[in-house]
């Protein structure tokens, strides 16, 4: 899933002789050039170049003034605009032509006289020029650096409102997409970073040191199967009311029946035929693997009656349960219909569980490094970069699919409207990959 980082490539050789004195000589000749005959470009180009290394912005903000100045020249008349563009080169060299070149040098500033009326009438064409060179700069420099040494671009305006828009739609309940289900925003682009159920087959693990942060994240998958009518298995290890409570919530909204059961029961089995919702509240390790032993009993059973079970099993709090009683249900879930989704502050768990299953959700840890070998345990090497409350990381071990390396979680509001989501994000582009 994961490549190598893109390392820094030069146009001019490294090791060719006297590399940087013939770089020097080339740019103090372009630079010249430009004075003479190009100046409102010039100083277009540099004050472009600030803004853009200063802002981060990505170059297609150029585009911008570019298009300005194309609208301004086909507003004034492209031979207008090309001459007054042509009016202060013309100036220039006329002035140099005019007698010994060694004399006109000797008072450069004539050269410029009378700049003040024809300098103004390059603005339109220096608009696209200037951006253009501003461009070819920011390639060159994101060209002749390390991928690993180049800082996160900001999202412009277009992301910010499309972030807006999308997390707004994720805040009133819908995380149904056409494929899986709404996370969160990618913090760079302001698409919706979305779990697909193909993906999520293979078994997902939400770790980070705040349980709150991993409980929320796994309930968002929990809400939007719920929606899809996916029956689904809970296994609950946790004391904690309040996951109880969002299970019910969540079943309340989206018109599921939740049954609660003891921890070893003959009626999952009602669970699938039924789609609804069953809550297993066990209150020991042993009670869990024995809930766990009924899962993949059931699992079998679907296997030989040729039954696809569509639905998910939730293990919350996930810490103290065996890695031996979770690697069948995860391995043989997705077969089935029954893949696991799991949460754990455990970096040791999280370590065990990694090369297991097809989705990691990295949130914030204690140990900022672990968040790159987690994801390189799942198959995915993200850049590192520190982790804010509410920040992670996603990395999925599927072809074709693009490493999110920075996401910001968008809880959904429970209970929320069962309507308008899927026709809604029909008209977003939501897809990462």
């Amino acid at each position: 899933m994961g490549s190598m980082p893109r390392r820094a490539r030069h146009l001019i050789p490294i090791d060719l002789p006297h590399r940087r004195e013939a770089m020097a000589a080339c740019a103090v000749l372009i630079l010249l050039v430009q004075l003479l005959l190009a100046q409102l470009t010039l100083g277009l180009a540099v004050a472009f170049a600030v803004i853009g290394t200063a802002s981060r912005w990505r170059l297609w903000w150029l585009t911008g003034p570019a298009a300005a100045g194309l609208a301004w020249a086909l507003v004034v008349g492209p031979g207008h605009a090309a001459a007054g563009f042509g009016a202060g080169p013309a100036h220039v060299l006329d002035y140099l032509g005019q007698g010994h070149l060694v004399e006109r040098l000797s008072h450069p500033l004539a050269a410029f006289a009378g700049a003040r009326y024809w300098l103004p009438r390059q603005l339109p064409i220096a608009l696209i020029s200037g951006a253009a060179e501003a461009a070819l700069i920011g390639w060159l420099s994101w060209l002749h650096t390390d991928e690993s040494a180049i800082a996160p671009r900001r999202p412009g305006a277009v992301a910010a409102i499309r972030a807006a828009v999308a997390a707004s739609l994720i805040r009133s309940g819908s995380v149904v997409t056409r494929d899986g289900c709404a996370l969160g925003v990618d913090a760079a682009t302001g698409a919706v970073v979305d779990l697909r159920w193909r993906e999520i087959a293979g078994g997902v693990l939400v770790v980070g040191a705040v349980a709150q942060e991993v409980t929320v994240a796994s309930l968002q998958v929990v809400h939007a199967a719920l929606r899809r009518r996916k029956p689904l298995i809970v296994i609950d290890l946790s004391a904690d009311a309040a996951i109880a409570g969002a299970l019910s919530a969540a079943c309340a909204a989206t018109g599921t029946r939740l049954t609660r059961l003891p921890a070893a029961t003959g009626q999952l089995g009602s669970v699938v035929r039924g789609r609804s919702a069953a809550l297993l509240r066990v209150g020991s390790p042993e009670l869990a693997v024995r809930a766990c032993a009924d899962i993949a009993a059931l699992g079998r059973h679907l296997r030989r009656i040729g039954v696809d079970g569509d639905g998910l099993v939730w293990v919350p709090g996930g810490d103290s349960l065996p890695v031996a009683a979770l690697a069948p249900l995860i391995s043989g879930g997705g077969a089935v219909g029954l893949p696991v989704l799991m949460t754990t502050t455990s970096t040791a768990v999280a370590r065990e569980l990694a090369g297991l299953v097809g989705v990691m959700l990295i949130h914030r840890l204690a140990d900022p490094a672990a968040v790159a070998d987690l994801a390189a345990l799942a198959g995915s090497k993200p850049r590192p970069a520190p982790l804010a409350a509410g920040d992670f990381t996603l990395a999925v071990n599927a072809p074709r699919r693009r490493l999110v390396e920075l996401g910001r979680l968008v809880p959904a509001r429970l209970p929320a409207p069962a309507v308008r989501s899927e026709r809604t994000w029909r008209r977003l582009r939501y897809d990462v990959a």
